[in-house]
């Protein structure tokens, strides 16, 4: 039976959650985790409880001797490699009847799963007229593409007015992509003055943003 040390447990606690905020705040995605790590106690220890680990009868051959599952010393939690050295590997470990059904190993970026590459994307703007009288209205209208992955998304158009020499926000819309890749925008200024305006696909993790370049008109 193995024998148990309260300073030394508290001692080990206290030094995982004082980890670096590092490994707390970095991103997900870049963790090789099974699961993701909460407030630095490790990524195991976030489903299966520090206390609960500790304890378990079947790690009382292993814990007497802590560099077994703490590779990096007390004060960095064991990652899943030390896990799985005596745990059957990830495949086995994420195969397992409770990770299957919690999803363990279908979960893109936290769980050993890749993270799908975002799609590249692209988006045009045409203004007309480019010119116009006060009180007039101009029509935004453009390509999203590839049209098979945006069709339903939102397209961002802000136009700009120039003050001196700067340029001011004027009005913002959206725009829904079509099945085929278009939108359409119409924009009625409140004042003459020399505009322009923009599009832009905002980035999400399916895809990459893109932005047309500036499009000049006037309202005389």
């Amino acid at each position: 039976m193995r024998k148990y040390y309260p300073v030394a447990a508290l001692l080990i606690l206290l030094a995982a959650i004082a980890l670096s905020a590092s490994i707390v705040t970095t991103n997900a995605n870049a963790l090789p985790t099974f699961t993701l790590a909460q407030k630095g106690i490790g990524p195991c220890v976030t489903c299966h409880g520090m206390a609960a680990t500790h304890d378990n009868p079947k790690h009382a051959a292993v814990y007497p001797t802590c560099s077994n599952c703490h590779l990096s010393g007390i004060a960095t939690p064991p990652t899943p490699a030390a896990c799985a050295k005596c745990h059957g590997g990830p495949s086995a470990i994420l195969a397992s009847a409770n990770h299957a059904a919690q999803g363990c190993g279908t979960t893109p970026g936290c769980h050993g799963v890749p993270v799908p590459t975002p799609i590249t994307t692209a988006v045009s703007l045409k203004v007309a007229p480019t010119s116009i009288k006060f009180k007039k209205t101009v029509k935004a209208t453009g390509i999203a593409s590839p049209a098979a992955d945006l069709a339903g998304v939102k397209v961002v158009l802000k136009a700009e007015i120039k003050v001196g020499s700067a340029w001011k926000a004027a009005k913002a819309g959206t725009a829904t992509v079509s099945a085929i890749g278009a939108y359409t925008w119409t924009y009625k200024p409140a004042k003459k003055g020399t505009y322009r305006m923009t599009a832009s696909i905002v980035a999400t993790a399916d895809y990459k943003g893109s932005k047309s370049p500036p499009r000049p008109f006037k309202v005389k």
